[in-house]
């Protein structure tokens, strides 16, 4: 049986594993003529824990997600791909990526960065991709960098 995506979300945050992630998310819309989201989630929790709230923190963050996934839908569109979206959350990203965005852009595919973390990181702060995989509604494609072993 052959799947064809429809709408492809990218989970992007700057690191070179979305990076990784971006680019073959973007290979894999050109394959199945999909749409393309490009999803940022600024991680509100870590900031909570400052305790003087100063408000240009988040404008800052959002300026760079905005400079961050536009360059993104950029490439993607000279890549070949017709429709890309972006979308900049703030919140708890494991949820956000995991169903709430998936759900709202009727995504039926999730590509996200393996973050390499060890198994004493992922007990204390738990890995988002694991989470994703738990909860997610849709297939799941967590891409790993070659380069990398764990």
């Amino acid at each position: 049986m052959t799947q064809k995506y429809e709408n492809i979300m990218v989970a992007v945050d700057g690191s070179h594993e979305s990076e990784l992630a971006f680019e073959k998310g973007v290979n894999v819309a050109l394959r199945n003529g999909s749409r393309l989201t490009i999803a940022h989630v600024i991680d509100t929790r870590a900031l909570q824990s400052v305790s003087t709230f100063d408000a240009d923190v988040y404008e800052d963050l959002q300026e760079d997600a905005k400079k961050l996934t536009a360059e993104l839908k950029e490439k993607a569109q000279k890549s070949g791909i017709k429709y890309v979206d972006i979308v900049i959350e703030m919140g708890n990203p494991k949820t956000l990526l995991a169903t709430d965005i998936p759900e709202e852009h009727k995504v039926d595919l999730i590509m996200v960065g393996a973050t390499g973390l060890n198994a004493f990181e992922r007990l204390l702060v738990g890995s988002s991709s694991e989470y994703i995989l738990r909860h997610a509604k849709v297939d799941l494609l967590v891409v790993r960098d070659p380069e990398k072993t764990l």
